[in-house]
């Protein structure tokens, strides 16, 4: 019995990829959705897609803000950027 490859793949991912199409814009630039982490709980920090240069911005502004209020700034292991 064969399997369908990308069945298999994404048959287990609570949201699975979007087709390229979908994330492509008009200038080619691949679009990723940015979650943000907190305990348990992954939650989409951005409605719409960005690419991985503006996921890095939105990131390093977060971090500067959190800097200049005296608090400590978030480790990149807490943002999580997918397809």
């Amino acid at each position: 019995m064969k399997h369908n490859q990308s069945y298999s793949n994404t048959a287990n991912q609570v949201h699975s990829p979007l087709p390229k199409k979908k994330r492509v814009d008009g200038q080619g630039n691949d679009g990723k959705r940015f979650w943000l982490k907190d305990g348990e709980t992954t939650m989409r920090f951005v409605p719409e897609l960005l690419t991985d240069n503006q996921c890095k911005v939105i990131i390093n502004h977060i971090n500067s803000d959190l800097i200049s209020f005296g608090k400590k700034p978030l480790p990149k292991s807490r943002y999580l950027i997918t397809k």
